[in-house]
């Protein structure tokens, strides 16, 4: 039996402790890792949580395939895989091995989006557009209405203390309101919410087109309801002082 020398020995067991040390140093991080990421996975969504009434499925898919929100739509599929993969990706060697395959598994995951269908895509054109700033939210009320600007809004409203004309926002708009359908001309429908007070009363008039709901009876709601519609305010009636949003991207209950 061959007999170990000192300097070898010590330098096997240094090599061990290394080791050792770097093993406990990655279990740590590890552990840090997958505590920050079950918190995330306790937080709520920060997408609410929207029932579609209403698609108009060529709007989607077009505003899919623009260059301007292709690239962030990838973006976002693919970080949402790697949340959906679960607490395993927060530990750093899996991290490794799903970076490692990530390239070949973004291109699948944008091939299943081009080919999915809108109500697929819908959800994730709300948070691009809602990540990228490009997004104004308008709430109606009887009395008042509410506008949360975004970037491009907020420069153009800087050091002005007018009213917003919901016809000059020029941006994609989220409004909130309460709706009622008042008539079906054909295959259009058309619903309105009111909004303001005494002279400055009026309408927001929202047209749809007919095969665009997504209820089986091809009907919108019977009395007054909730809804949230997202387009661009077209144009003003002065006589019938209703804004209009003609075929909205989505409306959602």
């Amino acid at each position: 039996m061959a007999v170990l020398d000192g300097t070898w020995w010590s330098a096997w067991w240094g090599a061990m402790v290394w080791w050792l040390a770097a093993f406990a140093g990655l279990l740590v991080l590890g552990a840090l890792t997958l505590r920050r990421a079950l918190g995330r996975l306790g937080r709520p969504s920060e997408d609410p949580n929207y029932q579609p009434l209403y698609l108009d499925n060529d709007a989607v898919m077009g505003l899919y395939k623009m260059g301007n929100y292709k690239s962030a739509m990838r973006r976002e599929v693919e970080e949402r895989r790697m949340r959906n993969a679960g607490c395993l990706a927060a530990i750093p060697l899996m991290s490794l091995l799903f970076k490692v395959t990530g390239g070949s598994s973004t291109e699948v995951v944008a091939k299943c989006v081009e080919s999915s269908e809108p109500i697929s895509v819908i959800g994730l054109l709300l948070s691009v557009l809602r990540r990228k700033d490009a997004l104004v939210e308008v709430e109606l009320g009887r009395n008042s209405g509410t506008v949360t600007p975004n970037h491009v809004l907020s420069r153009k409203l800087a050091g002005s203390a007018q009213e917003v004309v919901l016809t000059e926002i020029g941006e994609f708009v989220m409004v909130t309101g309460r709706f009622e359908a008042v008539r079906a001309q054909g295959e259009t429908l058309v619903m309105r919410a009111p909004y303001g007070d005494g002279e400055s009363a009026a309408h927001l008039r929202v047209v749809l087109r007919g095969d665009g709901l997504r209820r089986p009876d091809r009907k919108l709601p019977g009395g007054q309801f909730p809804a949230h519609c997202l387009g661009k305010v077209t144009s003003w009636d002065p006589e019938a002082r209703e804004s209009v949003l003609e075929y909205p991207i989505a409306v959602f209950l």
